[in-house]
């Protein structure tokens, strides 16, 4: 294999598939990224067997990008990406020997990596079935920045550390949970003719996701199979294996009613939140007391060690009766940062049963969090 690549092009696109390469493992080849070359393309891919990223290029001016003899080779994904970053931007030239040794050279600078043979490298799966769908690509990002971040990280319950991705006839609904909050978004989309579907995908796979997907409305396709899903930007090919197990039925939790609801500003909850867990924080729940009294609400934290605070915040509605409660602060602030309106509606059942928060306007999902018991 031989070929030539302008080093700004060849970086990002290491950049691009390294987050699917595997850090722990006894196969040296995961630990790599496999580069494949045609008469007028180039192709990187990393794969850990349950995260796979791969990106190709097509031969342009910008990339420069030029093929004398089509090949692949896996190389080293670590020292790959240090030798590319730290190379002048200028024209890579990149070939390789028959006994797998592969020469880097760009102006004065000549590295050479040990590479392994590229059969040696595992399949990505194989996509055949007609399950997709096609979304915007700022819609799918807006949907996992609202609700991933509620995932379990703890491996006790599996299918809690991913997200619950459903469609169903007609609407897409993203849910995920770790037991204690939750977060749930859905939306519409009329006429489309797709059969339903469901799938429990690792959460952490969807976060990074989240950071290829463009700000616009450039088409992703997602695709899915029994074991793995797909989601297609451009040229860009992004697999995760799905996680096995049954997702628990959270449409149950969210309230239908409630006895209490309150307008706020996101800003004054947010802040004042925020300044009550500095004395919270150093505690295992972060718990923040919440005592609503008329229009008022105040947020209070003490703790024997460091002192205490307070802090009241005016509500611009309140209808219900008066209560108290405490929360996680954590699960409230990251609950509050997904909203992009100025207000947000809190409905309340009492001082042991869960919350949800929604925007005042508009669709951005809802948010739910359970008390934390107060002594």
């Amino acid at each position: 294999m031989q070929f030539s690549i302008y080093q700004p092009a060849l970086l990002h696109m290491i950049q691009v598939v390294s987050k699917a390469v595997a850090v722990r493992t006894t196969k040296q080849v995961l630990t790599g990224i496999l580069i494949e070359t045609d008469a007028a393309s180039l192709t990187v891919t990393a794969y850990d067997l349950e995260l796979g990223i791969q990106d190709t290029i097509h031969s342009d001016e910008l990339n420069r990008l030029d093929v004398t003899t089509p090949g692949s080779i896996v190389l080293p994904a670590r020292y790959l990406s240090e030798v590319v970053r730290k190379l002048p931007s200028d024209t890579v030239s990149i070939s390789v020997s028959n006994n797998y040794m592969t020469s880097i050279e760009c102006g004065q600078v000549e590295f050479h990596l040990h590479g392994i043979d590229s059969e040696e490298f595992p399949k990505l799966p194989l996509f055949q079935s007609g399950t997709q769908i096609q979304l915007p690509s700022n819609v799918l990002g807006d949907f996992i920045r609202t609700t991933t971040f509620a995932a379990s990280t703890s491996e006790v319950r599996p299918v809690l550390t991913g997200t619950h991705v459903q469609y169903t006839d007609g609407t897409l609904n993203f849910t995920a949970t770790d037991g204690l909050r939750l977060a749930t978004r859905t939306a519409s989309f009329e006429g489309a003719d797709i059969q339903n579907w469901n799938a429990i995908i690792p959460s952490k796979s969807l976060s990074e996701l989240a950071r290829l997907l463009p700000n616009d409305e450039t088409p992703t396709n997602i695709q899915l199979t029994d074991s793995h899903s797909l989601f297609v930007i451009g040229d860009t090919y992004f697999y995760t294996r799905l996680i096995d197990g049954t997702y628990p039925d959270t449409s149950r939790i969210i309230p239908k009613a409630q006895r209490t609801e309150i307008h706020l500003n996101v800003k004054s909850m947010s802040s004042a939140i925020d300044r009550a867990a500095l004395i919270a924080r150093d505690r295992d729940n972060h718990m923040v007391r919440l005592e609503v009294q008329g229009n008022t609400l105040t947020f209070s934290s003490s703790s024997p060690e460091i002192g205490n605070v307070s802090e009241s915040v005016n509500a611009t509605e309140k209808a219900g009766e008066d209560f108290q409660i405490a929360f996680n602060a954590k699960y409230v602030l990251d609950a509050l940062s997904v909203f992009d309106d100025d207000e947000v509606v809190v409905r309340f059942n009492g001082s042991n049963q869960p919350f949800t928060i929604q925007q005042a306007e508009g669709d951005v999902g809802l948010q739910l969090i359970s008390p934390v018991l107060m002594r």
